[in-house]
Parts: C-alpha cells; sequence; structure tokens
C-alpha cells in the first residue's frame, strides 16, 4: 500500500501523515490483506490483466 501525498505541478510535494489508533491499524492491516488477497486471484483469474 501507498501513501498519501499532495500532488503539486511538479509531482510531489509532500506525504501526509495520518495518526491512528491500535484498533485502527490493526483493522487497516487486515483490510491491506483482502486487497492483497483480491489482487492476487484477479491475477490468476486474468493473467492478462497483471
Amino acid at each position: 500500500m501507498g501513501v498519501p501525498v499532495v500532488l503539486g505541478a511538479k509531482g510531489m510535494e509532500k506525504v501526509v501523515s495520518i495518526k491512528m489508533t491500535a484498533e485502527e491499524s490493526k483493522l487497516m492491516a487486515e483490510s491491506v490483506s483482502h486487497v492483497r488477497d483480491l489482487v492476487g486471484t484477479v491475477q490468476k483469474l486474468f493473467p492478462e490483466l497483471a
């Protein structure tokens, strides 16, 4: 997963930090895991999209 950034005319200007509680971090990690699993499934089913 990437990080949120502010984009300007010449590209990335700064990284935006987001503070999360331990519970929010746990839920984010779980969400990332699900997205990675889904991407892997799509790549297997449709290798031309990879």
